[in-house]
């Protein structure tokens, strides 16, 4: 069962979430309305997810590094799970 906080968060991202790339093995790049970036970034952070090293949010953008290929694929598999909970 998700905390109350946990669920604040992923519903976060799911409202402003509007896109998905990798690049390389170990970066994942989100797109957000603008003005948006920094609150997804931050709520990331606080779902501290395994294999996510940080976040970088700009206005619209963020970069998102994670260790390895696997954590890529995980980290993919979540944000579609959060993102079919819209």
């Amino acid at each position: 069962l998700k905390s109350a906080e946990e669920l604040w968060q992923r519903d976060r991202i799911a409202e402003a979430l509007i896109g998905v790339e990798t690049a390389g093995d170990a970066l994942v790049v989100l797109r957000t309305p603008p003005g948006e970036a920094s609150p997804v970034g931050a709520a990331l952070d606080r779902l501290s997810w395994a294999g996510v090293v940080g976040t970088i949010a700009g206005d619209d953008t963020i970069f998102v590094a994670v260790r390895d290929a696997a954590a890529q694929r995980a980290m993919l598999r979540e944000l579609r799970k959060i993102a079919a909970l819209r």
